[in-house]
């Protein structure tokens, strides 16, 4: 009879654990990362009696067996915070505690384990939880963009980010097909000084006429009814025109591209000279007379220093363009580099035409920079065309930039954090470290929402999100709690009738014994 009275107890003792678990369950519906525990309890040793029907046995009571962490997934909190982070499926976040002053001396491998992704960067850029654990992740590697070496604290230094000097410019522009000439005609002179004709002005450039640059010589003679010859001293070419009547003018003369006209009085043995001038550097900055189009790109030197590089565009022919691509402010002085484009009767730039060409530039002292310079699409872009409508840049880039400021970070789902630089680039730092366990439940909670790694549970295997089983990274986002209160109410109401019942056990017992004391009386 009387071991009725510790069956009730050891009743007492489980439902109150049991309202104990549930009592910690509700009381964390509200934290971030937590993970809710069960309790679930056992028979104990029974003692054996003998009835007519042979052997039997009673029961001792219950007691608790297990108090079980429950690792399923808690749903997702949207957060305005970057570094807020969940962890969608299995794994733990790796964070260390710092036993010292300075992560960068203090190297203990206290390390916990937890499913909490509140992290924040402390005054020194480490990336920490709120109790001040620092998040274990691997660094990645600059050049080969893949996590090198051992896991380590993660700190996102708010040094600049390196420059990149320019190395090609890649521009795609329509040339107008029917761009007028654009060049300089310089005034006449007269050989010998003192003479007139046999031109009685400067030579202009006929419509659709694109005369070469050079110096020229222009002469009268009587022969085949009076001849005028006009030499391009430079290039050699030589123009004629007979039967040359005094006062009349002659377009695209002899396939020059020029109109000239004859003097009033056409003398033999006289000549004059004059000069036509093409691109010119110095007037193209202030004046449009000297090229049709011009389009400008920001390129970089060494050091990240920005300079600008203005590439003109001049129609010398049917199909034809000269490119000069000017570079104000290389050390010694402008440096001008030229090329042209040719285009097929479709607007095409002809094969070969356009091909990257290497502009050699010094903007810093003993540090020369080549630049290629390509219209053919092969560094980016379309290709250059040659359509009859206004000349435009389709396209233009380059790939060098300046130092940059970090201006934010980002995580991916693969556990990436990548940084944000104020020059626009987007460099990756580093990858976090998720951990797991052949046995989570035999991990010792250690509050702060953190877990400790035991021999029930094993050593951890870790591993990159997303890899070997891990989940993946949720950013921006919190797990919430996985308690459902529904249920954390029906087990409170559960353990409280266990709670009277057994109660009922120990008063019941109690009145039978006061029962057995009265037969004395």
């Amino acid at each position: 009879m009387l071991s009725s009275f510790f069956s009730g107890i050891s009743g007492l003792m489980a439902n109150s654990c049991g309202i104990n678990v549930v009592g910690n369950n509700i009381a964390n519906v509200n934290t971030i990362g937590y993970k809710g525990a069960r309790t679930t309890f056992q028979d104990v040793l029974y003692q054996s009696v003998f009835g007519t029907a042979g052997t039997s046995q009673i029961g001792r009571g219950t007691a608790l067996m297990s108090v079980d962490t429950l690792f399923s997934q808690g749903s997702f909190e949207s957060t305005s915070e970057s570094t807020d982070l969940a962890i969608g499926g299995k794994g733990f976040f790796v964070v260390r505690q710092l036993n010292g002053d300075d992560p960068a001396t203090d190297q203990t491998t206290s390390l916990y384990y937890t499913r909490a992704g509140q992290f924040r960067f402390d005054e020194e850029g480490y990336l920490v939880n709120p109790a001040g654990y620092l998040l274990q992740g691997r660094h990645i590697d600059r050049v080969t963009h893949t996590p090198t070496g051992v896991d380590d604290d993660i700190l996102i230094s708010p040094e600049p980010s390196q420059p990149r000097e320019s190395s090609f410019i890649a521009m795609a522009c329509n040339l107008q097909q029917d761009a007028p000439w654009a060049g300089t005609i310089g005034s006449l002179t007269q050989v010998p000084a003192g003479s007139t004709g046999p031109l009685s002005n400067s030579p202009a450039a006929s419509e659709n006429g694109y005369p070469e640059s050079g110096n020229y010589t222009i002469a009268y003679t009587a022969a085949a009814g009076g001849t005028l010859t006009l030499t391009n001293t430079t290039t050699g070419d030589v123009y004629t025109q007979t039967g040359v009547t005094a006062g009349t003018s002659y377009t695209d003369f002899g396939g020059s591209g020029l109109t000239v006209t004859a003097a009033g009085t056409l003398t033999a043995g006289v000549s004059q000279t004059f000069t036509v001038g093409g691109f010119d550097a110095t007037d193209a900055t202030t004046t449009s007379r000297t090229s049709n189009y011009s389009s400008s790109v920001t390129v970089y030197d060494s050091i990240g220093q920005s300079h600008i590089v203005t590439v003109y565009f001049r129609k010398t022919g049917a199909g034809e363009w000269e490119w000069n691509a000017v570079a104000p402010d290389t050390v010694g002085g402008p440096t001008t580099t030229t090329g042209t484009l040719n285009f097929t009767t479709q607007g095409l730039l002809a094969a070969g035409s356009g091909a990257p060409e290497s502009l050699s530039l010094t903007y810093q002292a003993g540090a020369p920079q080549t630049i290629d310079l390509a219209f053919d699409g092969s560094l980016g872009g379309n290709a250059t065309t040659q359509y009859p409508m206004a000349s435009t840049t389709n396209f233009q880039t380059q790939d060098g930039y300046p130092p940059g400021v970090l201006m934010n970070v980002t995580v991916s789902p693969e556990g990436v954090i990548s940084g944000h630089y104020s020059n626009g680039q987007i460099l990756d730092l580093y990858q976090l470290t998720l951990a797991n366990f052949n046995n989570p439940q035999g991990l010792s909670r250690e509050g702060g929402n953190l877990f400790a790694e035991t021999l029930e549970s094993g050593v951890p295997y870790t591993n990159a999100p997303g890899q070997n089983g891990l989940g993946k990274i949720n950013p921006n986002s919190l797990e919430q709690s996985n308690v459902d209160l529904a249920t954390e109410f029906v087990k409170m109401i559960i353990s409280q009738r266990g709670f009277q019942a057994n109660s009922r056990v120990i008063t019941t017992t109690d009145e039978i014994l006061g029962e057995l004391m009265n037969l004395k009386r």
